[in-house]
């Protein structure tokens, strides 16, 4: 709520003095490398500076001008961002700001930095007191004969607009809304479904679209588990099922580190029985369920994350598997199944 106030004020109060002569700047910008996939580059930041600064543009390299450092990183359980502004003659204004998420801290960044570009001054005075103009060479300077290859002042050299080009980030897309993707493997206590108790398996791939800290998306997952069938010793009688979840589901960052997801889905496959003796027999059942669930996911470095999940279905396919043999064994689907499972995986594009 703070940080909010503190935007809202400081921005009108930017904007006021954003009515002056085009600014040159040196602008740094870097991001801890784990965030790399949160934040925006520096292109992006650059916008996001002006929409608070329009006077602002890039300096050409070597010019004399005030110079905006900006540094993102983790703070335990949040982000931090310090800026810089420098001034010709070495004065400079710094600050702190934290917050839950990147795009959250980048606005409150660009925020503050406009606020400082008016307590320091971009104006650095000679000896005679006449103001010399950021980006142009002091008095006692030698100054190059013009060319036709040099930039305008105000205007970023060549070499600057590529420099800003080559962010670590590709190509940014707005923090505002970002999609991502993922592929992950996992491990899970799959109950009521089997004869018994038993772990399975599960694959999956899934699609995010975020909005702030808030995303939704899909997932498709494969699964297979298998038990055998008690008091069968003599066919041996295993119970496979084979099954695929489509599910749509919606999350959110606790945070920086910590993701917390709920989901509803519908899941359908087969369930086989049958046994190795030489008088065995098979039965395949159609299976069909509805259930929600929710995951725990912690995301490790800036690719990975593990994840903690849950399940509960509603089996609409209810059936018993009989041994068919002198024992006559037989087992009943439970109405209600569920799953607790830990899976790995691996995201793609922004988180």
């Amino acid at each position: 709520m703070a940080l909010s106030s503190f935007l809202c004020v400081a921005a009108a109060s930017t904007r006021v003095a954003a009515e002056e002569a085009p600014e040159a700047i040196h602008l740094r910008f870097e991001v801890e490398e784990s965030l790399a996939r949160q934040c925006p580059g520096p292109e992006r930041f650059m916008q996001l500076l002006r929409a608070e600064h329009p006077s602002l543009t890039l300096a050409p390299e070597g010019g004399r001008a005030r110079t905006f450092d900006f540094h993102i990183r983790r703070d335990r359980d949040a982000l931090a961002g310090e800026v810089v502004v420098t001034a010709i003659d070495g004065r400079s204004y710094s600050r702190t700001v934290t917050a839950r998420d990147c795009p959250t801290l980048t606005r409150a960044l660009a925020v503050v930095a406009a606020v400082a570009s008016n307590l320091v001054p971009f104006e650095r005075r000679g000896p005679d007191g006449d103001g010399v103009p950021p980006g142009a060479p002091a008095k006692d300077e030698p100054q190059a004969a013009p060319s036709e290859d040099a930039p305008a002042a105000g205007t970023p050299s060549r070499s600057a607009s590529k420099a800003l080009r080559r962010s670590r980030h590709a190509r940014e897309p707005d923090e505002s809304s970002a999609w991502s993707g993922g592929v992950g493997l996992g491990t899970e206590l799959v109950l009521g479904s089997l004869p018994r108790p038993v772990m399975g398996y599960r694959g999956y791939v899934d699609v995010q679209r975020a909005f702030g800290v808030s995303a939704v998306g899909m997932r498709l997952s494969l699964a297979h588990a298998r038990a055998p069938l008690p008091g069968t010793s003599r066919l041996n009688v295993l119970v496979h099922m084979w099954t695929a979840r489509l599910e749509g589901c919606a999350s959110r960052r606790a945070y920086v580190t910590i993701s917390v997801e709920g989901c509803v889905g519908a899941t359908s496959g087969s369930f086989e029985a049958f046994s190795t003796g030489p008088t065995g027999s098979r039965q395949v059942h159609p299976w069909l369920s509805l259930g929600a669930g929710a995951r725990v996911r912690w995301h490790i470095g800036k690719a990975f994350y593990a994840e903690l999940f849950g399940n509960v279905s509603s089996a609409l396919t209810t059936f018993e598997t009989v041994s068919r043999d002198s024992a006559a064994v037989r087992d009943s689907v439970s109405p209600v199944v569920g799953e607790l499972g830990l899976g790995l995986g691996h995201s793609f594009g922004r988180p």
